[in-house]
């Protein structure tokens, strides 16, 4: 029990957002009945699959659903190397084996760019370590790779440069004459032979499936071109009798003598360096290389549902920018907790949570929360003998203020916090905590009813906004829906938009949170409680014995002076 009790207290508090993740598949019928449902069981198995952090999701606007990584489509854009900036073609990506072909190689001690450095004295004879540490030019060679993290150099495995241009092609030499190389191309070679000879000749080679769009031309010719010729060629499963290129490769002699004996542990690699080297994936270090860096793509992505451009950046390997980027965090309330004390048992403790509006329009926000029901085995057994599942309910939560107005976005107003948020405190409503730029924070008043692992609740938050039909947000222009049409989820549903005589669309959003507060410890003895008061004012626990030390002292001090008089 208390190794329970010190894992639970390492738990953080999060406030995670639900994606319904729909199925294209299932028809329209059954997602408009699911839809329908009230319910959120946040104690189902795949609870921990459909719901995220705000900063990892994405807004379809035209759908207008919340939309996760799991549920978004992605296309390759272009493939650029990250340390030169060079955009490769999609052609030569391949046979490049995904890696830079110019001048940019990884340390393999500590996976940092290596710098080419002039030799400024003469080299002498490289004494190779093992026969698979390649020496790519002879002696005296003028040019090196250096690292300037680590300061290693490959002077230490005896591999020098001829010329400061087209290291990657010089390695490569090197590269292709290792014997699993030569082996894998040979075997490549024989399978590649069979498949052309028993692949129709309307195909496309297999270089150019990796494509993107050219999987789909290969099988709409393949189904309307050429399909008697196709049908009338002689195929064949036999495949050739193999021949190995080289002999089999020995392991090394020794290997494991010398880690049995081995008196300095830094001689020995790590597993990333292991790993970034998995063509032998070396034990010692002085059998360590360095690697060609592995090239970065450029991705667009989609959703699933309606196909629309959720977050398109620029084509360009040097440009950051984004033509499109539809993100959670500029489309609906973020929430945030902002107070949090401890939870105690059977005690009512009071927290606030922050919403703040990213829409350049005012919103107003209704909440609604479920009962927190889980199901725990029982002591009874029915008659089968088993223990029965039995709902519980772990806590009471109670919402404060479960109707209110959150201002919209300015960027001027930021600068002015302070005095807005002194303005608008006094004019506070009951339950809100404090009003601060385009930010609301509210009071919850949480009671647990048992002692778990984690105090979690659902929370359903509904949002109305208003714009114009030709709002334009940060240069991607909104296209609202009309009322007629439905929505495919039910993490977040589109209630109703429509338009008015004022050419203002008014729309109404909805979707499920999962707020998680830490484990819930028993009540220490002396205390009843925690109070949340608004900016300004003292926050004292009530019952606490602070208040009652402060009560009798002012009894005392009122005793006093009733004496003098």
């Amino acid at each position: 029990m208390n190794s329970l009790q010190t894992e639970t207290r390492h738990i953080r508090p999060y406030v995670h957002y639900h994606c319904g993740c729909p199925d294209v598949n299932k028809p329209t019928t059954d997602l408009e009945s699911e839809k329908e449902e009230e319910t959120f069981d946040i104690d189902s198995p795949g609870i921990h699959f459909s719901t995220f952090p705000i900063s990892k999701l994405y807004f379809c606007d035209d759908c207008h659903q919340i939309r996760c990584p799991r549920c978004v489509q992605e296309e390759i854009v272009c493939y650029y190397c990250p340390n030169c900036l060079f955009e490769v073609p999609t052609a030569s990506v391949k046979s490049e084996r995904n890696r830079c072909a110019r001048n940019c190689f990884q340390c393999p001690i500590c996976q940092n760019t290596l710098s080419v450095v002039a030799s400024s004295e003469p080299q002498p004879t490289p004494s190779p370590i093992s026969p698979t540490v390649p020496t790519v030019s002879a002696t005296g060679a003028p040019y090196y790779l250096s690292c300037g993290v680590c300061r290693w150099d490959s002077q230490e495995i005896g591999m020098t440069f001829e010329k400061a241009t087209g290291l990657a092609l010089q390695l490569q030499k090197t590269e292709d004459e290792r014997p699993d190389v030569k082996e894998f191309d040979h075997l490549k070679d024989q399978f590649e032979k069979h498949l052309r000879h028993n692949t129709p000749s309307t195909t496309l080679p297999s270089s150019l499936l990796s494509i993107p769009g050219m999987s789909g031309m290969n099988s709409f010719s393949s189904r309307y071109g050429n399909t008697g010729l196709a049908h009338s060629q002689q195929k064949s499963d036999d495949v050739e009798k193999y021949e190995a290129a080289v002999d089999k490769v020995e392991p090394e002699n020794g290997l494991v003598d010398d880690l049995v004996h081995l008196t300095d542990v830094n001689q020995i690699t790590t597993l990333t360096q292991r790993m970034n080297q998995l063509s032998d994936q070396p034990y010692k270090v002085e059998r360590l290389q360095p690697q060609r860096i592995h090239l970065r793509t450029k991705r667009v992505k989609r959703c699933r549902s309606c196909r629309h451009i959720l977050i398109k950046p620029e084509q360009k390997a040097q440009a950051t920018r984004f033509k499109i980027k539809l993100v959670a965090l500029k489309n609906i309330p973020k929430i945030t907790i902002a107070s949090l004390p401890k939870l105690i048992l059977n005690q009512p403790t009071q927290i606030v949570l922050k919403f703040s509006n990213p829409l350049y329009e005012e919103i107003s926000v209704d909440l609604t929360q479920e009962e927190i029901i889980i199901q725990e085995e029982t002591t009874i057994q029915d008659d089968c003998g088993k223990p029965t599942l039995e709902k519980v309910t772990i806590g009471k939560v109670t919402i404060l203020a479960p109707h209110f107005n959150i201002t919209p976005y300015n960027e001027v107003l930021e600068y002015e916090e302070d005095l807005i948020s002194s303005r608008r405190a006094a004019k506070a409503d009951i339950g809100i905590y404090e009003k601060r730029g385009n930010s609301t924070s509210i009071i919850l008043e949480i009671t647990p009813l048992a002692e778990v692992e984690e105090f979690k609740f659902p929370l359903l938050v509904k949002y109305t906004s208003k714009n114009t039909e030709n709002n334009e947000n940060e240069g991607v222009t909104t296209e609202e829906k009309s009322s007629g049409e439905t929505n495919s989820s039910k993490a977040i549903t589109s209630d109703e938009i429509f338009a008015d005589e004022s050419n203002e669309v008014t729309k109404t959003l909805s979707f499920w949170t999962v707020i998680g507060l830490g484990n819930v410890i028993k009540a220490p003895t002396g205390t009843s409680g925690t109070t949340v008061k608004g900016p300004g004012s003292r926050t004292e626990p009530s019952g606490s014995k602070g208040s009652s030390s402060r009560g009798s002292n002012s009894a005392n001090r009122s005793g006093t002076s009733s004496s003098k008089s």
